[in-house]
């Protein structure tokens, strides 16, 4: 009895594991169908390969917010292989531009999955057959398509690609690494890893015997012994950590095939598994050698999905929602604001009562089939009251959307009337309507609708922006609006109301302005004591200004984009000649002393502006003055400064003397002295043979007359 009692107790522990393990495995197998995202039925366009040993499948999805999507399952226990292949029809065009979407699932166990699978592009013989060697078991680390590592003694990788799927090209989702170099591991298929640090994607072509490298290992017990295994070379890699691939999410993968230059170009996440939006992904590239994948120059592969599975295994799934040369399709969606007249950008901003349209465009690009039947799982974003929609195709004709079915979670189902082809590229669907007031900014999340048909399945996020509230801003000047620069700077003091409720500072707004027309620099109310008190200066200065009445127009706007009233400002400038312009300090160019009489260059410091604003006829006339050079202890320069011109040179001493005159055109005239002067005229320094060294300074006094 006590015997029976042991064995029973064993067999119920027995049940009790192996249901706990299938349960689990089916869990995640189970939600990853049931969480699936659109995709399109697979019938006729994939099957699984014809080997005895292929375990892949094609299963329907459970998830039942979606439609007539159909996954292929690669793998999904231990020691399996799986392959399934496009169909004779659905071969891959090298010859032309092609582009495929997918999503793919590789399980939830992070570290303990294993081991991936891959995207295969191959002309083997085999055709749907085609699998590597395997012998008594399935190796993992070959992920279906790989060569098999599990002879020890062979030293060249020729015989490994052999066992490989020939005439192809692998692009791998490798989820455990293999890593083992000792003498006891070789020959057990788990080295094409080494130098790898984590889960990766990454290239290259099975059957070359370029892929392999045979490495020598050995061990002195229990007898000295020699072994090899193999490492794969990995081109094109993307690598990331346990998390990148088997973390229970959908990943998304699009490929990019530029026939021209032979590229092939491949995107990882590039949109988010939850909201389908786009995002920008890991991408790489590689430059495929055809006459490895075509060596009879068909321009035709056949390509799917193999997979294997060794000790450990994950659930290996993939959607597709464009298959290459089937359907061409791209949809995207654009904001504009009409009010405004402009198009919403990503994080732009859009005003409370606002006039908006709302346009999902989509076009067929080409291929084999129509793109027909096309369902709109359309999510239409909040604060946005949509009142009319309009489905329009490129042939001219347009048919009422029907608004009533818009639920509350602002989902709207639409079916296209008519199939998008060559010959009806186009369908636009508008929705018209009007943002919705607030009273403060409110932030909106783009939304990712998709558009569903038998044969291919696109996806249109619209932007995330800001509708900001629309508000009254008041402008006023506390001093006046009409002012006279005679006497110099004119300064008016602006005042800016805004609502209460919005707590703006002085910082917040911004003040424009145009002066006779020209856009002057924008510039932020600085802070204040009372930095809520809307005050702030606007100087204007009489060399801003032509002679007579001068515009000036001041705007100020808040940061969600309401400018206040106009506020115009005249000026009135009955004329002057001014200075508009004198440097400080002018230096000569530094010289060494001969012994000989030199003369001494200007530096490129000298500036003197003479700005005329008087009517046409005014006549003026610039003097110069200077006191001798000397040194800071009083010793004078022998020498001193001339200024040459036509005439000859003339000293320049304390009394002013004319270098130049000018006369008013009316035309706000500014004459720039110095540009007038050549190497050897202007004002030059005059350097005595008796000169002493020294650092010299005078002091120069312009004089500006409005007088002959």
């Amino acid at each position: 009895m006590t015997y029976l009692k042991w064995v029973l107790t064993v067999l119920g522990l027995g049940t009790v594991l192996a249901t706990g393990m299938v349960a689990s495995a089916d869990a995640d197998y189970d939600q990853a169908l049931k969480t699936a995202p659109q995709g399109i039925s697979l019938d006729n366009i994939f099957v699984p390969g014809t080997t005895s040993n292929n375990q892949a499948s094609i299963v329907n999805t459970t998830n039942p917010n979606i439609t007539g999507t159909q996954a292929a399952k690669v793998n999904n226990g231990k020691k399996q292989f799986g392959a399934l292949w496009s169909t004779t029809d659905n071969h891959f065009d090298l010859t032309k531009n092609m582009k495929s979407s997918m999503w793919m699932y590789f399980g939830n166990t992070g570290k303990k999955a294993a081991d991936g699978m891959a995207l295969v592009f191959q002309n083997d013989t085999r055709g749907l057959a085609a699998t590597p060697t395997y012998g008594k078991t399935v190796a993992g680390e070959t992920l279906g398509v790989w060569g098999v590592d599990t002879d020890k003694k062979q030293t060249t990788p020729d015989k490994l690609a052999s066992t490989a799927i020939q005439n192809s090209w692998a692009l791998e989702f490798d989820t455990h690494l293999n890593t083992s170099t000792s003498y006891s591991n070789t020959g057990n298929a788990d080295s094409f890893d080494v130098g790898i640090n984590g889960p990766h994607i990454a290239s290259n072509y099975p059957g070359e015997v370029s892929t392999y490298e045979m490495v020598r290992t050995s061990t002195l017990l229990p007898i000295y012994s020699v072994g090899y295994y193999a490492t794969q070379t990995h081109a094109g890699t993307i690598a990331g950590d346990y998390t990148m691939l088997s973390n229970g999410a959908w990943h998304h993968l699009t490929i990019d095939w530029q026939a021209s230059t032979k590229q092939m170009t491949y995107t990882f996440d590039d949109k988010d598994p939850i909201t389908g939006k786009k995002q920008t992904g890991k991408s790489a590239h590689v430059t495929l050698d055809t006459t490895k994948i075509d060596p009879n120059d068909t321009g035709q592969v056949r390509w799917g999905f193999t997979g294997a599975t060794g000790d450990s295994y994950e659930n290996n799934l993939v959607i597709f929602e464009e298959v290459p040369g089937l359907v061409d399709v791209d949809a995207n969606a654009t904001l504009t604001d009409i009010t405004q007249n402009k198009v919403v950008d990503n994080d732009g901003t859009v005003k409370g009562g606002d006039k908006v349209r709302l346009d999902y465009q989509l076009s067929y690009e080409g291929g084999k089939q129509e793109w027909k039947d096309v369902v709109a799982q359309l999510k239409l974003p909040s604060k946005l009251s949509f009142t009319k929609g309009t489905i329009t195709y490129a042939d001219g004709t347009s048919t009422a959307v029907d608004l009533s079915g818009l639920d509350s979670e602002r989902q709207l189902t639409v079916k296209l009337a008519k199939a998008l082809s060559s010959s009806n590229q186009t369908a636009t669907i508008s929705f018209m309507g009007t943002a919705d007031e607030v009273t403060e900014p409110a932030s909106v999340t783009g939304l990712t609708s998709t558009f569903t048909a038998v044969n291919g399945v696109e996806t249109a996020s619209t932007v995330d922006f800001t509708l900001n509230p629309t508000q009254e801003v008041l402008l006023a000047s506390l001093n006046g609006t009409t002012f006279s620069a005679d006497d110099g700077d004119v300064t008016v003091k602006g005042s800016v109301v805004v609502p209460d409720s919005t707590n703006l500072k002085n910082t917040d707004i911004t003040v424009k302005s145009t002066l006779n027309g020209r856009a002057q620099a924008d510039f932020k109310i600085p802070e204040s004591d009372d930095n809520e008190s809307g005050r702030f200066d606007y100087t204007v200065k009489p060399n801003q200004l032509t002679a007579g009445d001068n515009t000036l127009i001041i705007t100020v706007a808040d940061p969600y984009g309401n400018e206040s009233n106009p506020l115009k400002v005249t000026i009135t400038l009955t004329g002057q000649v001014l200075f508009n312009g004198v440097a400080e300090a002018s230096s000569f160019q530094s010289t060494t002393l001969t012994g000989s009489q030199q003369q001494v260059k200007r530096g490129n410091d000298w500036q003197v502006n003479v700005l005329d604003t008087r009517t046409a006829g005014a006549t003026w006339t610039l003097q110069v003055s200077a006191t001798a050079f000397t040194t800071k202890d009083g010793r004078q320069l022998a020498g001193g400064l001339y200024f040459h011109d036509d005439t000859g040179k003339t000293a320049v001493t304390t009394t002013p003397m004319n270098i130049a005159s000018g006369q008013s055109t009316s035309n706000d005239d500014e004459k720039d002295i110095v540009s007038d002067w050549q190497d050897e005229t202007g004002l030059l320094l005059d350097v005595g043979s008796a000169s002493v060294s020294g650092q010299y300074q005078s002091q120069l006094t312009w004089t500006l007359n409005d007088t002959p």
